[in-house]
């Protein structure tokens, strides 16, 4: 089943913060705004659509590096704080290509190295993304590396974008601050290889590990997950903190009628409640065993309104306590 090509709805902010900056109004941001306000993602066509509206009302060159250059951590979601908290740009890199299947399914990511040099690849999957999408995310990519980093300084050594030559390329070397090139099967953004080794200055092991086991248990709690059902139990575990998630609040969260979204899990041969309880299942032995957290906060990220009842659903699941787990997997 093919999900149709999708990103993080939050980006729309980087949008709004660009067109404040320029003092420019723009109804179709304000209608994307207002539509995607309360769901986590929006359709890929539509973001791109919206740059190249923005693009014709005010016609900048390489208007996608500005855009990207307001990127920050939150904007990538669970990402972010993995990059903030990992030990070096090598380790953050390394979360990246295991999950970053959360956050987008318009191409595949591949990282190859040379020797002097590393790339970060994406391989279209479906179509090639226009080259003001292209422009944001590779710009997007190097200010977060740079931010992580604490070095402002960093360059790429040359980004290879998969769009067609524009009109007039001669602005993107100087606006990149290396060789640029068109037309490639993939897109492509090379960094020297020296970079992977800097330390991340607010890296937090323990944190990391946290973060790391939480999207772990996201990616396992059921099998084979695509696209849809990774937005799936993102929208769970968001909504977890909130109380019990109703199926059709979930359905209405996705855009679908509460008959296609249960539908649609019945191709993957699976039941809300039990996916509910897998994902929650693997939430808790995750803080269980990996965080300091109390019984009564893990009862709270876990949606339930008194520690009483996770203790009984855990014991029903696991036949033993949360203490008594917590306490075998220390011992």
């Amino acid at each position: 089943m093919t999900e149709i090509p999708s990103i993080p709805s939050v980006l729309l902010e980087l949008i709004a913060k660009y067109l404040q900056q320029k003092n420019i109004t723009n109804l179709q941001l304000n209608e994307l705004s207002k539509q995607y306000a309360h769901q986590q993602r929006m359709p890929l066509h539509k973001w791109s659509q919206l740059l190249e509206d923005i693009y014709q009302q005010h016609p900048v060159p390489v208007m996608g590096y500005y855009i990207g250059e307001l990127v920050e951590p939150h904007h990538i979601h669970i990402m972010g704080y993995l990059a903030l908290s990992s030990p070096d740009l090598y380790g953050f890199l390394n979360s990246f290509k295991n999950f970053q299947l959360i956050l987008q399914n318009s191409a595949a990511f591949s990282i190859t190295h040379t020797a002097d040099q590393f790339c970060m690849c994406w391989t279209p999957v479906t179509e090639k993304n226009s080259q003001l999408t292209n422009e944001v995310l590779i710009s997007g990519i190097l200010n977060t590396i740079r931010k992580i980093l604490h070095r402002p300084d960093i360059k790429a050594a040359k980004i290879e974008f998969s769009a067609v030559t524009p009109a007039d390329p001669t602005p993107y070397p100087e606006i990149y601050g290396c060789p640029v090139s068109f037309d490639a099967d993939a897109l492509r953004l090379w960094l020297p290889n020296e970079i992977l080794q800097y330390p991340i200055p607010s890296s937090d092991p323990h944190l990391k590990k946290i973060l790391d086991q939480q999207a772990e248990a996201l990616l396992k709690s059921i099998p084979n997950p695509d696209t849809f059902l990774k937005d799936l139990q993102l929208l769970i575990v968001h909504m977890l903190k909130a109380g019990e998630p109703s199926a059709e609040h979930i359905a209405r969260q996705l855009n679908l009628s509460l008959r296609s979204f249960y539908r649609k899990l019945s191709g993957y041969q699976l039941q809300y409640s039990d996916l509910v309880k897998s994902i929650r299942l693997e939430l808790a032995k995750t803080y269980l065993t990996s965080s300091e957290l109390s019984l009564t906060e893990i009862a709270f990220l876990l949606g339930y309104a008194e520690q009483s009842a996770f203790s009984r659903a855990f014991k029903q699941w696991e036949n033993m306590s949360p203490s008594d787990y917590r306490k075998n997997h220390l011992a």
